[in-house]
């Protein structure tokens, strides 16, 4: 087992409120709240580190609060790697009511960064890219860095031989593929908006026209690239397709307490047990035992 280089570039401050009642145009007070390290792939990295794997994240910092940031990551147990964006770091909300059992995420838009953030993150990219074995890229670029930055990463790191897990989306992760990408993992919704176009699907569609029309690009796809492909679909069964065809896994009912980081949790699951060797079903169960613990605890990104 080697190491696995997480991409993060959109970092943020992950602030969480519990709310007995949340009512809203009134002053609503919580006595339960905690502020952590956030972002796709920090809770990606911080998982592979709580599970006994080795992480080094990259990603970027800056502004007032960046040693801050930096602080809270180091005492999650990875080692991070970052360039100085000089752009301030977001901070988002998660807004738990528990009478309702809902979960509310208020998500502030990132500021762009500095014009030569872009060419400090390729430099630190080629550089860690000798010590790892697998790279994980995880959520949507900040504004400022060029397009053709994950493609880029992606054909570098299958170039030197490496394993590519990517969550991500739209014209990055379409880009992406021609480069024989070993994993991606989007939701269901965000599939059907990068594949097929006309196509709405919800994230939780359920229906046997959809899986027919889905399953068919997923064949067609793995067919050109050789891509392993999860599709999740909320608490519906999620959908795979490797070299053994398509299969659908369960996903285990639980009454969640936090739901920010399930996503990464199964992230994070899939590329370290592909790291150690177990084949695509193997990891996609444990990345789902990893989604149930996640969403049972208050911190978001998290199985401890």
């Amino acid at each position: 087992m080697g190491s696995i280089l997480v991409i993060c570039l959109n970092p943020t401050f992950q602030r969480t409120m519990v709310f007995n009642q949340f009512l809203e145009g009134e002053v609503n007070r919580c006595s339960t709240y905690r502020l952590d390290a956030s972002g796709k792939g920090v809770n990606v990295a911080r998982i592979i580190a709580q599970a006994g794997g080795h992480a080094i994240h990259l990603t970027h910092a800056g502004g007032p609060r960046r040693q801050e940031l930096l602080d809270m990551l180091d005492a999650d147990g990875f080692e991070t790697i970052y360039a100085d964006s000089k752009s301030q770091i977001r901070t988002c909300t998660t807004i738990i009511n528990t009478e309702n059992s809902t979960t509310t995420e208020l998500v502030e838009e990132p500021e762009p960064v500095s014009p030569d953030t872009d060419a400090l993150v390729r430099k630190l990219f080629t550089d860690a890219l000798t010590e790892v074995s697998t790279v994980v890229i995880s959520g949507t670029r900040t504004p400022g860095y060029s397009e053709n930055l994950y493609p880029s990463f992606v054909q570098e790191a299958k170039k030197a031989g490496k394993r590519v897990v990517l969550d991500v989306k739209g014209t990055d992760l379409e880009e992406s593929l021609a480069f024989k990408v070993d994993v991606i993992k989007p939701n269901l919704s965000e599939f059907a908006a990068t594949f097929l176009p006309g196509v709405r699907v919800l994230e939780q569609e359920d229906s046997s026209e959809i899986q027919e029309i889905v399953v068919t690009k997923l064949k067609e796809l793995h067919a050109l690239y050789g891509t392993a492909i999860l599709l999740t679909r909320g608490a519906h069964p999620v959908w795979i397709y490797d070299d053994s065809g398509f299969k659908e896994l369960p996903v285990q009912q639980v009454q969640p307490v936090n739901t920010i980081g399930c996503g990464d949790a199964v992230t994070a699951g899939i590329a370290l047990e592909l790291d150690r060797g177990e084949d695509f079903t193997k990891a996609v169960a444990t990345g789902l035992s990893f989604g149930r613990i996640n969403a049972e605890r208050l911190r978001p990104g998290t199985i401890l």
